[in-house]
């Protein structure tokens, strides 16, 4: 099945696999943050962490939090690359527009970002 979004081909993400890579050290802190903000991205790519918070997913091998200010240094950056959409926080990290879609079961809210639909 041929997907087009925008007149571009697409394929298919296993976010399941982007939020494995997003909670790995062994990647740069940077892409980890994009990497979360596409495994838990809901229908409108708003990401609601199920629990978490972003710095129990970007943790180090030993398990220590990266602090406050390294998250949100991070974050800034992957706003700089269009990593994640500028709206984007350490309470929700929203997928990039022309890189993510969803549709079909799941949520279409974030209380982050007071964003409230019915399908």
């Amino acid at each position: 099945m041929t997907i087009n979004f925008n007149g571009e081909p697409w394929g298919g993400i296993n976010q399941a696999a982007q939020r494995r890579r997003a909670k790995d050290p062994r990647h740069m802190l940077i892409y980890r943050i994009e990497f979360a903000a596409i495994g838990w991205a809901n229908n409108i790519g708003h990401s609601k962490f199920d629990g978490l918070t972003l710095a129990q997913i970007l943790a180090d091998k030993r398990g220590n939090e990266p602090s406050r200010q390294t998250i949100n240094k991070a974050i800034r950056n992957a706003k700089e690359l269009g990593l994640v959409e500028p709206e984007s926080n350490a309470r929700c990290l929203v997928a990039p527009r022309r890189v993510f879609q969803r549709g079909g079961r799941g949520s279409y809210t974030c209380q982050e970002h007071g964003i409230s639909r019915s399908r």
